[in-house]
């Protein structure tokens, strides 16, 4: 006899997920907590960080400035700067490459 899975509406994992984030509770235990394998649970918060970073990094707003007289001397340089957990992961890139770039960022996004 083969067993049907279980699915879990969208709201309960949000819920799991809410719970595990909080500092004084291990993943563990919130498995436990609601008769899940923490194996699943850690699934389910892989796939929200994916899920949620997708939205974050569909749209980089982009800050510009007048150019000076100190810029037109310099070569043009493309600068992208992504916010991270771990730090800003900063990238200067030649201007004339401005293609190379966007297909650097194309498959950085993926």
């Amino acid at each position: 006899m083969q067993q049907e899975r279980r699915t879990y509406s969208k709201s309960f994992k949000a819920q799991v997920i809410a719970e595990c984030a909080q500092s004084d509770i291990s993943i563990a235990n919130v498995a436990l907590t609601h008769n899940l394998n923490a194996n699943l649970v850690h699934k389910w918060i892989r796939l929200y960080a994916q899920k949620n970073l997708t939205l974050q990094t569909a749209f980089i707003p982009v800050k510009t400035s007048a150019p000076s007289p100190a810029h037109l001397t310099m070569p043009a340089t493309i600068r992208i700067e992504v916010p991270h957990q771990k730090g800003a992961v900063v990238v200067s890139w030649p201007a004339e490459h401005a293609a190379a770039c966007s297909a650097f960022e194309r498959d950085l996004l993926r």
